[in-house]
């Protein structure tokens, strides 16, 4: 194996794990590894590699710059079906379009929790299958054979809707340029960033020695106590199933608190309102509740930004959704990747430092306690829970005021 530099890769701290380069290699001489944090990374064999410069070609750090378009729409969303609206990380929308594109005979690529308690992307045309990617799952994905599953339908003539993180949809669509282009749809999630598989793993070890039992399955964001106060469950072996709210749970600590994201995620190129994809999903963090109708019941809410034509078409496909318009300033102000990086914790280096000489359990105490709401944040939805009470004009008085948060 030779340095990833040598062949116009990025260095470890730039990469942001999107598997574009792996994906692109003719010749099978990428494959992946997990660096010392535990994060996916490109590692070439130099005996297979002949310097053809494919994969920097499609690296999102080092490629030419893909086009972005400021969103057509701005909508708030929500399942009609109340359960699978609370099955969901947000509103539902994710499986509203995955429900509508399938029934138009495409296939649908997403993130999927397997048996190991690994993520990583997949590809189908299976409904039940397709459930699975549904939810948002705080780690960084594996997505270099996904990447390639979903080239080899595309150039069958099959459309594929991808869904995933921003540098994610880039590496896709880097890789289905030109005529394959034309049958592929993409969705973007904003992220807060990539999470270390590493740390995952160790978490989700300490949970079974708790459990006496193995994991099967997670759930990273369910709605108890509420959609805006989560919860982190875990299904074990034996039956017994366990959730930590965020304010507490150990990992959901971890990554909110922003000590366990990669470090390329702190300098996100793909920031703002300028999006890539045909849509983008999201919580609607910061909604103001502007009638009893449409009113924030804590079921979940969707932001959803339509940025293209072909982005308008699959909506307007989709059956038994709720949509209200809204201004994109409200979704800017509530949803920080639209405007601004995430830093990195001012301990995230200390905090790494005792991980590596004693491991999950020697940061709990000192990095991961229960950290509340301030009385401020919780103030602030209230109001924009309970906005329609208020008259229009002071209604919108009182939000411009507190700077929408």
């Amino acid at each position: 194996m030779c340095n990833v530099e040598t062949i116009g890769l990025p260095a470890s701290d730039n990469c942001l794990g999107c598997s574009a380069c792996v994906a692109a290699c003719a010749r099978g001489a990428l494959n992946l590894e997990q660096d010392e944090r535990g994060f996916y990374r490109p590692a070439v064999d130099d005996g297979l590699c002949v310097g053809c410069g494919a994969c920097s070609r499609a690296c999102p750090v080092v490629g030419s710059p893909t086009s972005r378009h400021r969103p057509l729409k701005t909508m708030a969303a929500w399942d009609k079906d109340r359960g699978r609206r609370l099955a969901a990380t947000s509103g539902g929308m994710f499986m509203l379009l995955a429900d509508a594109f399938v029934r138009q005979g495409g296939w649908v690529c997403g993130a999927v929790m397997n048996e190991d308690m690994i993520v990583e992307h997949i590809v189908s045309n299976d409904i039940d299958v397709i459930a699975k990617m549904r939810g948002s799952k705080y780690v960084q994905s594996r997505i270099d054979a996904a990447l390639s599953d979903c080239l080899d339908l595309l150039k069958r003539g099959e459309r594929v809707l991808f869904s995933g993180t921003s540098c994610q949809v880039d590496a896709m669509r880097r890789l289905a340029r030109g005529r394959l282009s034309a049958n592929l749809m993409t969705v973007d999630v904003l992220c807060h960033g990539a999470p270390s598989p590493r740390v995952w793993g160790d978490y989700v070890s300490y949970r079974e020695r708790e459990a006496g039992s193995k994991a099967v399955s997670a759930r990273f964001r369910k709605k108890d106590p509420s959609w805006t106060v989560f919860s982190l469950e875990m299904l074990f072996e034996n039956g017994d199933r366990r959730s930590w709210c965020t304010v507490d749970d150990y990992y959901l600590r971890a990554f909110l608190g922003d000590y366990i994201t990669q470090n390329a995620c702190h300098s996100c190129p793909y920031t703002g309102t300028d999006r890539l994809s045909d849509i983008t999903l999201a919580d609607f963090w910061g909604y103001v509740s502007e009638s009893r109708a449409d009113r924030n019941t804590e079921d979940g809410i969707s932001l959803v930004l339509v940025n293209s034509d072909a982005g308008m078409g699959l909506l307007k496909s989709v059956d038994g959704v709720h949509l209200i318009d809204k201004e994109l300033g409200e979704a800017v102000k509530g949803n920080p990747p639209l405007r601004t990086v995430f830093p990195a914790n001012g301990r995230s280096d200390e905090f790494w430092a005792d991980y590596e000489k004693g491991g999950f359990d020697s940061v709990l105490d000192e990095y991961l306690g229960p950290r509340a709401s301030s009385k401020k944040h919780q103030l602030s939805l209230w109001f924009n829970d309970h906005a329609y009470f208020f008259p229009g004009p002071l209604r919108r008085a009182l939000v411009s005021a507190r700077g929408g948060k």
